[in-house]
């Protein structure tokens, strides 16, 4: 797995502060609206990053990984309406859950492959979605969790759209360096063996289940983060985070923006968010434009928007 901003023969830091100064520069081009969707799109994005370590590192296609976004989102906010809105402890129980969860989910599964495995993720993301759907007294069942207190961090209330911004910032920075150091990673590069080359890795006498698991472990890990901070942008999380339809969306998300790319998921969440929030304005058929993008990226560019320029590269020298 490789990412296009850090490509071999570049200084990595120059990637690095290529990021860096591009996010810096948002909140002086954006107002309060612009960023708290750019927050979004980066919570987002880090779901998605989840997700590309299991499908683009592991080969494992899950459609569960909405319901660990959006039950760590959950239990974020039910604690935070019991101890207040202290962003450690928030961020801690969402890493917490989301692991939990996605591990748990790994375990299940990981005996299986193929169509077995994404049914069985379906499955278990859908009994999350029964447990907090009926589960009124306590997730608020159809109507969600509202009124829940803002982010805080010591004395600071992180309750602007600046604020928020600059968290998720902070965490997409700190999450893409994770998730590239672990694909770089013997662990990581292990595992991607195992993908490629199953039979050839099982006569070595390599075992990927314990490995599978952590994977499903750290993507919880990274889906929990961002779920955690993702109702306090809007001050809301109902049932439809952690209904199948929201690991659809991730995993199309994913597909256009470029799977094993590392960012390509923050691309990919950026473009369907923007046809989303403004698109959707203009007509009620903004999914049918989702649909059209998803089929040609597929067609026209099968390794994601990500890799546009590499494609474009290519064909000009064939």
């Amino acid at each position: 797995m490789r990412s296009l901003l850090f490509p071999q023969g570049r200084p990595a830091w120059l990637g690095w502060g290529l990021l860096c100064l591009g996010l810096a520069a948002l909140p002086w081009l954006l107002g309060s609206f612009g960023l708290r969707f750019a927050a979004e799109v980066l919570l987002v994005g880090v779901a998605v990053l989840g997700l590309d370590l299991l499908v683009g590192l592991g080969g494992m296609a899950s459609l569960g990984h909405g319901a660990v976004f959006g039950a760590a989102g959950y239990a974020a906010a039910l604690l935070s309406a019991q101890v207040g809105g202290s962003l450690p402890l928030v961020l801690t129980a969402g890493v917490v859950a989301g692991a939990l969860l996605s591990g748990l989910m790994g375990w299940a599964a990981r005996r299986t492959g193929g169509l077995f495995f994404l049914v069985l993720t379906l499955i278990f993301g859908q009994m999350v979605w029964e447990v907090v759907f009926r589960w009124r007294a306590v997730t608020g069942g159809a109507d969600g969790l509202r009124g829940f207190p803002r982010l805080s961090l010591g004395d600071w209330t992180l309750d602007t759209p600046l604020s928020l911004y600059v968290v998720a910032a902070v965490l997409a920075l700190a999450a893409l360096a994770l998730a590239r150091s672990f694909a770089r990673a013997p662990l990581g590069q292990a595992l991607a063996a195992w993908r490629d080359q199953p039979e050839r890795m099982r006569a070595l006498g390599f075992d990927a289940r314990r490995i599978q698991i952590r994977v499903f472990l750290l993507a919880g890990a990274l889906a929990g983060a961002a779920g955690a901070l993702y109702p306090f942008v809007n001050q809301y999380i109902g049932p439809n985070a952690v209904h199948w339809s929201m690991s659809a969306t991730l995993m199309v998300m994913l597909v256009i923006g470029g799977v094993g790319t590392l960012h390509g998921g923050f691309i990919g969440a950026m473009i369907y968010l923007v046809i989303q929030t403004y698109i959707s304005s203009y007509t009620e058929r903004w999914q049918l434009i989702v649909g059209l993008i998803f089929v040609l990226t597929v067609i026209f560019l099968p390794h994601g928007v990500a890799r546009l320029a590499q494609s474009v590269r290519s064909r000009r020298q064939a």
